[in-house]
């Protein structure tokens, strides 16, 4: 089967099935309206007004110098990964291939930044995953286990794609203030949410068929609509596992982002050269070692 043939075969699915279709299209939009939208777009547009002013270097004073040594990286490569962490899916993608498109950034310390600076954010951890999962687990053992795994992972990105191991030859990069207006901001913002939602209504639909197929056993459908997409599929996932049997699952659907994260990744790094493969299989590692370090504190005796 060709890749022109996979769309002929979904809009098959979505005359076949219309009320599905419609049902899984509006669950998608209503959980971007209620989680995604007003945890992301703020972010978007707070960024991309801190860039264009020219005050990476007065928000990265607290921080910098602590990120260049732990993380060998630039000013900007500093700020990208401060704010992919804070800010969540896909801002940390979108941030890089911006900052590579200007030349703030180059190549391979693009690349580096991929591989670790794309994670879901706080706020959607803590107000969200934590509410859905039984028992609302500690939020010191939720961040513990998604953001960990960024230290192990950022020294085997370093040695892969030969960052200098030395910070003082990481000279910083300022980006030059260019003028922008607030509504240059809220409209890249805007682009960005609605390609987001575009994803997770098609991928919404598709979780709404997985979960819906006969053919395959719960236990199944529930870990491919967590593969599918993370907002749905923790929903998913914390329905059919109960107690601390949920923690396991949900970790590493939230570590992996997604098939949807994927893809809405793959277009805010289109026409940068980044590679979506590579970005892939670092997801892959994260999520193994959000797993180990999941059954490591698990293990552990309650006190």
């Amino acid at each position: 089967m060709t890749f022109s043939a996979i769309p002929i075969l979904l809009l098959i699915l979505l005359l076949a099935f219309p009320s599905q279709s419609v049902s899984g299209s509006r669950d998608g939009l209503l959980l971007w309206f209620n989680v995604v939208l007003p945890t992301l777009a703020p972010f978007i547009i707070c960024t991309q007004m801190i860039t264009a002013l020219g005050g990476t270097e007065m928000m990265m004073r607290p921080f910098g110098p602590a990120l260049k040594r732990m993380f060998r990286l630039s000013l900007s490569g500093s700020f990208i990964l401060l704010c992919g962490l804070l800010c969540g899916y896909p801002l940390g993608a979108k941030l890089c291939a911006d900052f590579l498109r200007r030349g703030d950034i180059n190549e391979k310390e693009g690349a580096y930044l991929l591989a670790i600076c794309n994670h879901p954010s706080p706020m959607f951890l803590l107000g969200y995953v934590q509410a859905q999962l039984p028992g609302s687990p500690s939020p010191l053992l939720l961040l513990t286990c998604l953001y960990l795994p960024i230290l192990p992972l950022s020294l085997a990105a370093r040695r892969f794609y030969g960052i200098d191991q030395s910070p003082a030859n990481a000279a910083p990069v300022i980006p030059a203030a260019t003028k922008i207006s607030l509504e240059d901001a809220i409209s890249v913002a805007c682009e960005t949410m609605v390609i987001i939602g575009g994803y997770m209504m098609l991928f919404s639909i598709l979780s709404l068929w997985i979960r819906q197929c006969p053919l395959f056993p719960p236990v199944v459908r529930a870990i491919l609509t967590g593969a599918a997409e993370i907002t749905t599929g923790v929903n998913g996932l914390c329905s059919l596992f109960h107690g601390k049997k949920a923690l396991m699952p949900v970790i590493c659907a939230v570590a992996f982002g997604g098939f949807s994260g994927i893809f809405q990744t793959k277009s805010v790094i289109k026409g940068t050269g980044l590679s979506i493969r590579q970005y892939v299989c670092w997801k892959l590692a994260h999520t193994g070692l959000s797993c180990l370090i999941t059954t490591f504190l698990l293990s552990l005796p309650a006190r």
